[in-house]
């Protein structure tokens, strides 16, 4: 439950070591305080090593390093750098180790707002994470460090992004790389249902400088709802100014002091880089007593590509409410044979204590099958359940 305090038009809010005076024009200042505690129980059977190790898990042979256009090496390079042979790095626990469970876990936040109207009909408000947004009859406009795009401002469906135990990409791209540093995020009016969201990221370094790798990034999106189905679709594209990812044509130095992951990228090109172009459709509709949610987005770069689909169902059980989550993303590099693709099944159920108080419990079974020339020499499979008691004011 909100704690609010309203200051008069006259009045200063002095929150930290800054401050702000309220507007001389406005009738009144809103300040909004919300805080949030949790305690959770979390179990899972993974013990395996971190993403970068698992995109090792591959022969990398020589036929392979000359699979692709200019890249070349000597069958004496491959022997000598042990490239011949499987590393599999997707181990169990450290030396002796094993999994002790359950791990707990404590964490707190907090966050607040202010709202004020100006006397010519402006509503201004601020929030604690450096976001300023203006409203009108223009619409909505937010600044932000790291602001929305627009894509992920209309999209409707769930974003896909269920917590695992090992590794995963999170669900769905909902901005590319552009969408960084301090942008801008416009809501206009909704006209016959259609709402639409125009993002605008300058400089994704934050720094003014050309030196930025990206640019001008534009995101548009756009939502339409009609009784209880509403449906999105959204587009962005990000050009960088000088190219991120590794040139063709190159000889690649086998000699040289690097991790096994920038090999395998430098041969694969497994890498979300240079142009970037998303787009997403989403659709989430109500029948009967379920909640049901679709998504699909595709991001297409210079090098890797990703297309990532999720379903989402949710419905309320006597005073339990109840989810199931189903998501597939698909990582397709540029040569081929070098695909990783991860399926998750998810689900939850909570329940509401009273006086903001909420008990949860959710599991998940993840299979991450990172590309291998040894069948199945990539896959991992993790389950993962969590207990969660959560606070808030």
């Amino acid at each position: 439950m909100d704690k609010k305090i309203l200051l008069s038009g006259a009045a200063a809010l002095v929150l930290g070591a800054s401050l702000y005076a309220a507007p001389a024009s406005a009738s009144a200042l809103s300040l909004t305080i919300e805080g949030e505690g949790a305690v959770t129980a979390t179990m899972d059977d993974n013990c395996s090593t971190t993403a970068s190790d698992l995109d090792a898990n591959t022969a990398i042979t020589l036929s392979a390093l000359n699979a692709s256009a200019g890249h070349t090496a000597t069958a004496a390079d491959t022997s000598a750098h042990g490239l011949g042979a499987s590393r599999n790095l997707t181990t169990a626990c450290a030396g002796s180790a094993s999994e002790d469970n359950p791990v707990w876990g404590v964490e707190t936040s907090w966050e607040w707002s202010a709202a004020g109207t100006l006397a010519n009909g402006l509503e201004v408000t601020i929030k604690d994470g450096n976001e300023v947004e203006l409203g009108g009859a223009f619409g909505t406009i937010t600044f932000a460090d790291g602001v929305d795009s627009g894509v992920k401002a209309a999209f409707v469906g769930e974003d896909g992004d269920i917590d695992v135990a090992g590794s995963g990409f999170g669900g769905h791209n909902l901005s590319t790389s552009g969408t960084a540093g301090v942008g801008l995020l416009w809501q206009a009016p909704s006209v016959g249902g259609v709402d639409l969201y125009v993002s605008y990221s300058p400089n994704s370094a934050n720094s003014g400088l050309d030196s930025a790798t990206y640019q001008d990034t534009i995101g548009l999106g756009a939502s339409f709802t009609a009784d209880a189905l509403s449906v999105s679709l959204g587009f962005e594209q990000s050009e960088p100014e000088t190219s991120t990812c590794h040139a063709d044509n190159v000889t690649i130095n086998l000699a040289a002091a690097q991790t096994a992951a920038a090999l395998v990228d430098a041969v694969y090109g497994t890498d979300v880089c240079g142009d970037e172009q998303l787009m997403v459709v989403g659709a989430a509709m109500d029948v009967g007593d379920l909640s049901i949610a679709v998504g699909y987005s595709e991001l297409d770069s210079d090098e890797a590509d990703r297309t990532t689909t999720n379903v989402d169902v949710s419905t309320s059980l006597a005073d339990w409410s109840l989810n199931l989550g189903y998501v597939n993303a698909l990582k397709k590099s540029k040569y081929a044979g070098a695909d990783t693709e991860q399926t998750v099944i998810g689900g939850s159920i909570a329940t509401d204590l009273g006086d903001g108080v909420e008990l949860s419990i959710a599991f998940s079974s993840n299979e991450y099958d990172d590309f291998s020339q040894a069948e199945g020499n990539g896959v991992t499979t993790d389950s993962r359940a969590e207990a969660k008691l959560d606070i808030s004011f």
